[in-house]
């Protein structure tokens, strides 16, 4: 009789469990190497920790590029001399001018795309700075006009999605359209030149997460099947197929987080809390393994004594990295070591996630002459 009490005991404690932290089994974890990857500055360079991207050429080398911080300037590296091959710079003004790159995204030589406040749409350049394509962004069949807004950063990571002659861009949640009616991407077709609304709008957040600063800040990724995005105060990961017509919402929760829904005051310390609050970060799509990595920041408390209007772009003091398998369970978290990563600035290659050690928030010991990344390796416990 005692067994079977024991036993119904059991069953209820683990019927009462959350479905996630059921199957959560945390087999593997994210460890740094402390194999070190370096690039020189110039003097007049600042990288833009929100404008960074690891790409190939059609002979597959690997190239990083940049954003220049405030300019029309962008940077091309050889990832494996790691000596810049070419500064590209955008006129201004003229017939290829682009005024001032609000945002910019590069594919390959062949796809470089710089967006501006003036310009409602797409422009692609070549290497050789001149505009090849407008690709302006219109109305769609429903009556929804386009925000010229989108700004394409790879932190949140809102990259244009390329297939063939559609570009996938996300829309941000300024209200001049009701926000249950608001999409979270547009379809732009290149040829016809039309605009479409996808289905899936931000009405999915809750009246509770609407209510949280930066509620519509989301990164938004494409894995060659779904989208998927991940907002900084929902807990759930979002995965929609191509046409979102198909939509789930997985829970995707931290065991290091609280509440994500916490409102920012609006007082003189307004940036220092949003760099305590706890939110949830990028997710992204690591192929070589067949895995997912979001990264999650934990509420802190920083000193008072400090200006911490700008520091931003230096990424997070505290974070961790959840992993997904291709079935969106969590198989691990790794919390990493406090200020010392600037999670923002991350890609994937073959041999691991890099991650940007320019941590420069309290401005240590460290040089802004450099940028230097990490490899971290996926390994099994």
């Amino acid at each position: 009789m005692l067994r079977i009490l024991l036993l119904l005991l059991l069953c209820t404690l683990f019927s009462c469990r959350n479905p996630q932290e059921a199957v959560r089994l945390d087999t593997h974890q994210l460890r740094p190497t402390g194999e070190i990857k370096e690039f020189v500055l110039d003097t007049d360079v600042r990288y833009n920790c929100f404008y960074l991207y690891l790409f190939k050429d059609r002979d597959g080398r690997e190239y990083l590029s940049f954003l220049n911080y405030r300019t029309n300037q962008i940077y091309f590296y050889d990832w494996e001399t790691t000596e810049c091959i070419l500064k590209l710079e955008l006129d201004a003004e003229g017939p290829d001018g682009v005024v001032l790159c609000s945002g910019y995204y590069v594919k390959d030589f062949d796809n470089i795309y710089v967006t501006n406040y003036a310009y409602p749409g797409l422009i692609r350049v070549d290497t050789t700075a001149h505009i090849v394509q407008k690709i302006p962004y219109g109305t769609t069949q429903d009556g929804y006009e386009v925000l010229q807004a989108y700004t394409p950063s790879s932190s949140p990571y809102t990259a244009p999605v390329i297939m063939g002659d559609s570009i996938y861009i996300v829309q941000p949640p300024f209200r001049l359209f009701p926000i249950g009616q608001t999409p979270l991407s547009i379809l732009i077709d290149t040829v016809r030149h039309r605009s479409v609304s996808l289905p899936l709008t931000y009405g999915v957040l809750s009246e509770k997460e609407k209510e949280t600063n930066y509620y519509g800040t989301f990164s938004r990724i494409f894995d060659g099947k779904n989208f998927i995005y991940s907002f900084r105060v929902k807990e759930d990961i979002i995965i929609a197929s191509q046409d979102h017509r198909e939509i789930k919402q997985v829970k995707v929760t931290s065991r290091y987080m609280g509440d994500v829904t916490g409102v920012q005051e609006d007082t003189e310390w307004g940036p220092k809390q949003n760099l305590e609050l706890a939110r949830y970060g990028d997710l992204i799509y690591d192929p070589y393994r067949e895995v997912y990595y979001r990264f999650a920041y934990p509420k802190v408390s920083l000193e008072n004594d400090m200006n911490w209007w700008g520091k931003s772009i230096f990424g997070r003091k505290k974070f961790s990295v959840i992993i997904l398998d291709k079935d969106f369970q969590i198989i691990g978290e790794t919390l990493f070591p406090e200020s010392i990563y600037n999670s923002y600035v991350f890609f994937v290659r073959e041999d691991g996630l890099y991650i940007s050690r320019d941590y420069q928030m309290l401005y240590g010991n460290q040089s802004d002459d450099y940028m230097t990344f990490e490899r971290v390796e996926l390994v099994k416990k």
